[in-house]
């Protein structure tokens, strides 16, 4: 009947452990990032896109405010 030595089994499945999740860093790390430096560079718009939320005046200056709270 064949023993098991526990101490070399451990320590190949802790090195597979470290070399997967290697991988997986390495993967995350080569891949495209998704930042963008926002106030010079504007991401793609949805078509659904309608606009922003705006305070809106009177042409004698008085705000058209409607207490909706959208701002």
């Amino acid at each position: 009947m064949a023993s098991i030595d526990y101490a070399r089994a451990a320590k190949y499945f802790l090195l597979m452990d470290f070399l997967k999740g290697f991988q997986l860093g390495m993967k995350y790390f080569f891949a495209p990032k998704a930042t963008l430096n926002y106030p010079h560079e504007k991401g793609p718009l949805s078509p659904r896109f309608r606009g922003e939320h705006a305070l809106r005046r009177y042409p004698n200056g008085e705000e058209r405010c409607i207490a909706c709270k959208l701002c």
